[in-house]
C-alpha cells in the first residue's frame, strides 16, 4: 500500500510497550497535579472559611479572638473588586505558566498611627523580643513588639517639653554596630538620635538645610548616611555626633542612600544615593569621588537597596520599574517594570527592600500594593500583597520567631503597618 510501511512483530511490540510506558508516566502525572490543586484548594477553603468566621463575628458586634486579625484586607473604596488573578485576600494565584514558588497571607494589621507611615525597620528589646520601629508623619516612632502585639515604647510626642518633640518622620534605622541606637530623619531637617531601650534622646544632628528623607547605618563603622532635599547626603559619625563627610554632585532632591557593605573590601567605603534628577551615584567616601553613575529611569527614584549576598543594587522609581544593577561591572542585569501588571498602568514604585540571601525583593508601590519578585528568575510575575487602601511606602523583611516563615512588614498612608507571612 503506497504511504504504509509493514512493522515486524517484534518492533511492534516495542512500540506497543514504549506506547503504555507513556501512558502510565503522564497518568502518574496528572495524579499528582490533581492531588497538588487539591490540596492547594482545601488550603484557600480553610483561609476563606477562617476569615468569614472572623468577620461574621467582628460585624456582629463580637471581639476577634487575642491579637487575631482577618486573613484578608479590609474593605476598600466603595465599588472596589479583588483585582484578576487573587482568588483569595492577600495571596496570589500565579500564572500557570510562570508560576512563583512562593506566596504570603496576610498576618495582621497594627494601627498605632494618627497619620501617614512612612517607614518600618526591625529591632530587639534589651531583654531580645523583636519589635517593628514604625515612622509616621504623626512625629513619632513606635515600637511593636510582634509576641506580645503591643506598643512597648513611643519615641518623640508633640507636648514634650524635653526637647523629645520631633516633626513628621521620613525614615527610621537601627544601628548596626549598636543596636540600641535608633535614628530617625525628620521633615524639620533633622537627625535624631535615640537609644529604643529606654526612650531617652541621645542627640539631634543638624546639618542639612532642608527636609531629610533616607538614612542607612554601616555594617561595621559607627557612621551612618543621611539623604536630604538639600541635594546632599551627609555621612555622620554617629557616636560622635560629627560630621564627617558631605556627597554633593547632586542636581535635585536625594531620597535614598545606602552603604555597600564590606566584600569586597574596597566596597566597604563605598555610598550609593539616588536622587529626583533620575540618576543614581555610587561615591567613594574617602574623597567624595563618583565611582559610577547609573541612568536607567524616566521618573524621580525613590527606593534604592543593597544585596550584600548576591552583589547586586536594586533601584525603584515613580517610572513603575526596578532596575537591578550588578556591582561587577554596573551594568544593568535587568528592568522590572511593575506596569505590566493589570491595574497598575500609573503605579510608581517606592521604597524596595532584598531578602537577607538576596533572592527576593519587596517593592512598596504607590497601587496600595506590595509586589514580591524573584530577582533569580525574572520571567515569574510578581506576587501581591493587596490589603492597603493607600500608597503602600515602605517594606523590610524579618522571620518568623516561632518558624522559619518570612515575614514582610510595609508601611502605608492608610495609617497602618501589615505584616504578611509566608504560606510554608
Amino acid at each position: 500500500m503506497v504511504g504504509s510501511v509493514r512493522v515486524g512483530a517484534p518492533l511492534a511490540q516495542v512500540f506497543d510497550e514504549l506506547l503504555t510506558a507513556n501512558q502510565n508516566v503522564l497518568a502518574t502525572a496528572m495524579r499528582n497535579v490533581a492531588l497538588q490543586q487539591d490540596e492547594m484548594q482545601a488550603r484557600i477553603d480553610r483561609l476563606v472559611k477562617e476569615n468569614a468566621e472572623l468577620r461574621a463575628q467582628k460585624e456582629s458586634g463580637g471581639h476577634l479572638p487575642a491579637g487575631a486579625e482577618a486573613l484578608g484586607p479590609r474593605p476598600g473604596p466603595p465599588g472596589g473588586e479583588a483585582p484578576p488573578g487573587i482568588r483569595h485576600p492577600g495571596v496570589h494565584a500565579m500564572p500557570p505558566t510562570e508560576k512563583a514558588d512562593f506566596a504570603f497571607v496576610m498576618d495582621r494589621t497594627v494601627e498605632v498611627h494618627s497619620a501617614p507611615v512612612h517607614s518600618v525597620c526591625i529591632a530587639s528589646t534589651s531583654e531580645g523580643q523583636q519589635v517593628v520601629a514604625s515612622a509616621s508623619w504623626d512625629a513619632t516612632v513606635k515600637l511593636y513588639d510582634y509576641a506580645t502585639r503591643s506598643v512597648v515604647r513611643q519615641l518623640g510626642t508633640v507636648e514634650a517639653q524635653d526637647g523629645g518633640e520631633m516633626g513628621g518622620l521620613y525614615a527610621v534605622a537601627i544601628a548596626k554596630t549598636s543596636p540600641s541606637v535608633l535614628a530617625c530623619t525628620s521633615c524639620d531637617q533633622k537627625v535624631y538620635l535615640w537609644n529604643q531601650h529606654d526612650g531617652t534622646m541621645l542627640c539631634k544632628l543638624q546639618g542639612h538645610k532642608d527636609e531629610v528623607n533616607g538614612i542607612d547605618f554601616h555594617s561595621e563603622q559607627h557612621i551612618m548616611c543621611t539623604a536630604s532635599d538639600d541635594q546632599k547626603v551627609i555621612i555622620w559619625d554617629f557616636k560622635e555626633g560629627i560630621l564627617l563627610r558631605t556627597l554633593e554632585k547632586h542636581t535635585k532632591a536625594v531620597y535614598g542612600c545606602t552603604f555597600l557593605g564590606n566584600q569586597p573590601v574596597d566596597h566597604q567605603y563605598l555610598v550609593a544615593t539616588c536622587c529626583f534628577d533620575r540618576k543614581t551615584r555610587i561615591f567613594d567616601m574617602r574623597d567624595k569621588r563618583i565611582v559610577q553613575q547609573l541612568s536607567a529611569h524616566s521618573d524621580d527614584v525613590i527606593g534604592i537597596d543593597w544585596s550584600s549576598t548576591k552583589r547586586i543594587l536594586a533601584t525603584g522609581s515613580d517610572d513603575g520599574t526596578i532596575a537591578i544593577w550588578d556591582s561587577r561591572t554596573w551594568r544593568k542585569q535587568h528592568t522590572i517594570n511593575t506596569r505590566t501588571l493589570e491595574g497598575l498602568a500609573e503605579n510608581e514604585v517606592k521604597r524596595i527592600s532584598f531578602t537577607p540571601d538576596g533572592d527576593l525583593l519587596a517593592a512598596a508601590c504607590s497601587s496600595g500594593r506590595v509586589l514580591v519578585y524573584d530577582v533569580t528568575k525574572p520571567q515569574v510575575e510578581a506576587v501581591q500583597l493587596i490589603g492597603h487602601t493607600d500608597c503602600v511606602f515602605d517594606v523590610k523583611w524579618t522571620m518568623s520567631p516561632d518558624s522559619n516563615a518570612k515575614i514582610l512588614v510595609s508601611a502605608s498612608h492608610d495609617h497602618s503597618t501589615r505584616y504578611w507571612r509566608e504560606v510554608l
